[in-house]
């Protein structure tokens, strides 16, 4: 009777739920992600996601929406999607279970100039984010993935090794000991996951669109695309690549003494190309 109790009681037991954001943009030419230093344990001074609790009677994405307002002032032209679920049972050390779920988000960098966070400022910042290669074989990778935040003096390096195993990536992280500071928790694993996300599919899925101004020049696309894939890329083959899913809007704006032809992008692009 007493095990039949205590599985009773678990059978109640609600475990709280969060949203974290990982927002990104690209500013003078560098992917940048928004980090929070936390001011209280558990991870007291340690970066962390911006996170949201999720009310009881509040969809998630909702939940995500009015995070981004209270946290960074951003309301509109945030594109968001859902990437994974933290549900460690320890992952917080709490005597509350608390599980976070994580969205990618991207926004141009004009819409930061309007909404930059101004509240908590010295517990809010941009840190420029990176990740490179090392070692690629047929059973996994091992990459370095890099967060800098020069006005601050913060350097944060990750050694990530992913192995690939019957039927999914398993993935080990530890921090490098050129580190000044690290990062809160589990978000690692996200950020990590988020990158991935933002690298392979910079171009083929349009997802970079979300970091541009809606009419945007050539060369303001490609900036952004090697920004987000962490080096230079060939002109020539990007334009060419990059034309099949653009509009022509016939206008032109001035760069440099130089008229430049304006471009958006196509939403029918990807539809077309998985269904041709």
């Amino acid at each position: 009777m007493e095990k039949l109790g205590q599985t009773q009681c678990a059978s109640d037991y609600v475990p709280a739920i969060n949203v974290a954001m990982i927002l990104m943009t690209v500013a003078q030419g560098s992917l940048k992600i928004l980090l929070v230093r936390r001011t209280k344990d558990p991870c007291k001074g340690d970066w962390a996601l911006p996170e949201g609790r999720v009310a009881m009677d509040e969809d998630m994405d909702d939940a995500v929406v009015r995070a981004l307002r209270a946290q960074t002032h951003i309301s509109r032209y945030a594109y968001f999607r859902q990437l994974y679920t933290l549900g460690n049972a320890s992952r917080h050390g709490h005597d509350q279970r608390i599980m976070t779920t994580a969205y990618l988000s991207l926004t141009p960098q004009e819409n930061l100039r309007k909404n930059s966070p101004e509240d908590n400022s010295e517990q809010m910042a941009w840190f420029d984010i990176s990740k490179t290669i090392q070692d690629l074989s047929d059973g996994g990778r091992t990459s370095i993935l890099t967060l800098s935040q020069e006005d601050r003096q913060i350097v944060m390096r990750y050694e990530i090794k992913d192995k690939a195993m019957h039927n999914y990536v398993e993935t080990r992280s530890r921090k490098l000991g050129q580190s000044n500071s690290a990062l809160a928790f589990d978000h690692i694993k996200v950020i990590n996951m988020a990158m991935d996300q933002v690298q392979h599919r910079a171009a083929s899925t349009g997802i970079m669109f979300n970091l541009l101004p809606q009419e945007c020049t050539l060369r303001e696309m490609q900036t952004t695309y090697e920004a987000m894939i962490g080096k230079k890329t060939d002109t020539g083959n990007f334009r060419r690549d990059i034309r099949k899913m653009l509009n022509d809007t016939g206008r032109k704006k001035k760069v440099n003494g130089r008229m430049c032809e304006l471009y958006t992008f196509n939403p029918m692009y990807t539809y077309l190309k998985e269904n041709l």
